[in-house]
């Protein structure tokens, strides 16, 4: 009787991760936005960052 339940569990487990595995394939992806380089050193750096933490020179003020 307990081997029955268990069989079905992992049956309905299966089930379940074949179907959410397909809604994950149809879902579009987000295109990753391009790091952010210091312009001197070029080191990713934060986006919202004013200083590199890297060789710590002024970074530029982004224009919006």
């Amino acid at each position: 009787m307990r081997s029955n339940a268990v069989v079905d569990f992992l049956i309905v487990a299966f089930a379940i991760f074949l179907l959410i595995k397909q809604v994950n394939r149809l879902m579009p992806k987000k295109e990753a936005k391009a790091a952010r380089l210091c312009p001197y050193c070029r080191q990713e750096i934060a986006d919202d960052a004013t200083r590199c933490p890297h060789c710590t020179s002024e970074l530029p003020a982004e224009k919006a």
